[in-house]
């Protein structure tokens, strides 16, 4: 395989006014890039869908194409056709393709070709509601995946958007000055699009014609791969049949997982069933909740969760459809789940499929898997429902209960060797209204999870794996260590209280939100800098006070158990950075030390929101005027993010191990075929 830079060859000047601002976005989450080294994945696909001779007959009768020359009927001079009409010879041609194969009743009127080259199509209203795209083509779909697009009060409805899109195809004239780097970009923002309106979707084909040769681009969760060009009158055969899967009423050809249906109405989802596996094997089918999806990622590649709202057809309980596309390098979070069952605290699994869809068969890659390439599979797993994320608590002594009884799961996941990897606001659900002590906070999400045996060979620590806002100063500082420490429970006892931080200094005791202080903007400014990162979450840890529009809106003795936190974390990052500065075989007796005092580092923790949780208790039940007693006098303010339960970040790093520094242009790779620590001080602060 060789690399080559994606920069150099962006260079040209884009029609669309949007597609500037969407590059920076799509280059990041693009990645590495396969670039084949020959036409064989295009030539082996779909023949279940037409047999040589059904072409050969099509070709005869299409007054399309011409026999005795071979070639589609389609202009030899492209330029000129720039001025004129452009498109319409090529919506031609695909026209007549699905005319002929689609034929049957069922498939009849289901699929169309339409020019767009003139109509934008609006993006996601969850991202810019202002940018469009305008593909040349596109094979608009009817059926149990698709829907008229949504339409603004005031507005014209649409006919055809992202939404009922089965494909997208893009033209461009015969020596046009459109690089393969360009049209990576430009189709790869429609892809996005696609998976983001059609959150079933497995996979994206687009086409993209120029003049007489065709590249084919296939987009999965893996990333991205396409072809060198392949001329369409020398093969048409590989041309109907790829025109063929891009438009098949079998939604599965086309890149949809059909086990995710719905009833449409007035071109509208109005329900839906999802079918999976229940923990005995036999089939069960789900009525959807909702017919959007719980919480869907938009990134293009990645484990792109997303999350269904069900019903148990049995007994009516509300559960929770998790999927998502792990790397096949890392334990499946179902692993994790199996062993966490009976743990209060923890998110409870009911059942799971391990192995639905791989992306290595989406290419066809088959035992040959290219080096260096990230194969992912996609999983399923049905979950108990909780309450919503952390930030939805309703007093102090609430947010300190849920705090409390996460942690205290985290401990008991970590006596079963698993250390959860990503402790994060979005990963701490609050329980049911009437949940026991023990359930009241509930964790979330052990997909990034890790074996974890202290003194054992670990998972070295990564600060590209997990959450940034929350990382410990030592995963923050992890990229300038040859040699970093072990990520231990210690870096996730520091993350709690990162979590604690940021809602103590954004809420109030009712759970409103204010604004986020500015003790802790640094923390998102410089998500990027590592070394500046840490500095702003050391300054903080060693503030002595809060600000006094915080304290204002706490009670004292929620301000006592989060000093006392703080206080805890800063002896233990002293100690952690000054292990960190000796050599990799000096740490061991201070390392030790540290990891054999895990069950004291818990007991001390809880102790601290246990003594809080007393103290409110005792304050409302026999001095209310103790705690701040009303709701400010003007309306809240929003969090300037809503997230679902299960979503993560946009600063979700992958598993895998990109370059430290990210970088602005996709990578295309061609396929040729100090003193030794004491123990920490636990000693809690004097109130």
């Amino acid at each position: 395989m060789r690399t080559r830079s994606f920069a150099k060859q962006a260079e040209a000047t884009s029609v669309d006014e949007t597609l500037a601002e969407q590059k920076p976005l799509i280059v990041l989450e693009l990645g590495e890039i396969l670039e084949l080294g020959d036409t064989s994945f295009a030539r082996s696909l779909h023949h279940d869908l037409a047999s040589d001779s059904a072409i050969d007959s099509f070709l005869k009768k299409s007054r399309f194409y011409n026999l005795t020359q071979h070639r589609w009927r389609l202009p030899r001079n492209y330029t000129k056709l720039l001025y004129g009409d452009f498109y319409t010879p090529f919506c031609n041609i695909f026209s007549s393709i699905l005319r002929h194969f689609w034929r049957n009743e069922s498939a009849q009127g289901t699929r169309r070709v339409v020019d767009t080259h003139n109509t934008p199509l609006r993006h996601s209203k969850a991202e810019n509601p202002s940018l469009t795209s305008r593909p040349s083509l596109v094979i608009k779909a009817e059926g149990p995946s698709f829907q008229l697009p949504d339409t603004e009060p005031g507005q014209k409805p649409a006919q055809v958007g992202f939404s009922n899109v089965a494909a997208c195809i893009e033209l461009r004239a015969e020596g046009d000055n459109f690089p393969v780097s360009e049209q990576l970009v430009r189709v790869a923002i429609y892809a996005r699009q696609l998976f983001i309106h059609q959150p079933n979707r497995r996979f994206v084909r687009i086409l993209v014609l120029t003049g007489a040769y065709l590249r084919l681009f296939h987009f999965d969760r893996s990333g991205a791969q396409y072809t060198p060009p392949l001329d369409i009158n020398a093969d048409p055969h590989t041309f109907v049949r790829l025109v063929l899967g891009l438009s098949s009423p079998n939604e599965a050809d086309i890149g949809l997982d059909t086990s995710i249906q719905w009833r449409i109405e007035n071109g509208r989802k109005v329900s839906g069933m999802l079918t999976t596996r229940g923990a005995d094997e036999n089939e069960i089918v789900y009525p959807l909740l909702h017919v959007d999806a719980l919480f869907s990622r938009t990134d293009l590649s990645g484990r792109c969760t997303t999350c269904w709202s069900v019903s148990n057809p049995i007994n009516g309980e509300e559960l929770l459809v998790k999927d998502s596309w792990r790397s096949c390098e890392r334990t499946p979070e179902f692993v994790y789940l199996e062993e966490a069952l009976g743990i209060s605290g923890v998110a409870q699994m009911v059942s799971y499929e391990p192995d639905r869809c791989q992306a290595k068969d989406l290419r066809g890659f088959g035992n040959n898997v290219p080096a260096g390439f990230e194969n992912r599979i996609n999983t399923r797993v049905v979950m108990k429902c909780y309450g919503p994320t952390i930030t939805k608590f309703s007093s102090a002594q609430h947010l300190l209960c849920i705090l409390r009884d996460a942690i205290s799961a985290h401990r008991k996941l970590l006596r079963k060797g698993i250390l959860h990897g990503d402790v994060s606001i979005q990963n701490i659900l609050t329980g049911s209204p009437k949940a026991e002590p023990g359930h009241r906070g509930v964790l979330i999400d052990l997909d990034i999870a890790s074996r974890y045996i202290a003194g054992s060979v670990n998972a070295l620590t990564d600060w590209r794996v997990g959450t940034s806002l929350y990382q410990s100063i030592m995963v923050v500082l992890s990229g300038e260590f040859a040699d970093p420490l072990v990520h231990d429970h210690l870096d996730e006892l520091e993350s709690f209280f990162y979590v604690f931080s940021r809602i103590i200094h954004a809420y109030d005791c009712h759970g409103v939100f204010h604004s986020m202080a500015s003790d802790l903007k640094g923390w998102e400014k410089y998500s990027d800098d590592q070394m500046l990162h840490a500095a702003c979450k050391r300054v903080f840890i060693v503030e002595p006070t809060v600000p006094r529009e915080v304290s204002a809106r706490w009670p004292e003795a929620c301000l006592r158990v989060f000093h006392d936190f703080r206080d805890f974390i800063k002896c233990i990052v002293v100690k952690k950075l000054t292990i960190a500065y000796e050599k990799p075989e000096d740490r061991a007796e201070a390392l030790e030390s540290l990891w054999s005092s895990a069950e004291d580092h818990y007991n001390h923790v809880l102790g601290l929101f246990d003594e809080g949780i007393a103290a409110l208790g005792k304050a409302e039940l026999g001095n209310p005027a103790t705690s701040p007693s009303r709701r400010p006098a003007t309306g809240p303010v929003r969090p300037p993010m809503e997230q679902s339960p299960l979503k993560r970040p946009s600063d979700d790093y992958p598993e895998a191990q990109p370059t430290a520094k990210r970088s602005t242009s996709p990578r295309i790779t061609r396929n040729a075929r100090s003193p030794r620590s004491p123990s920490p001080c636990i000693t809690p602060r004097s109130a």
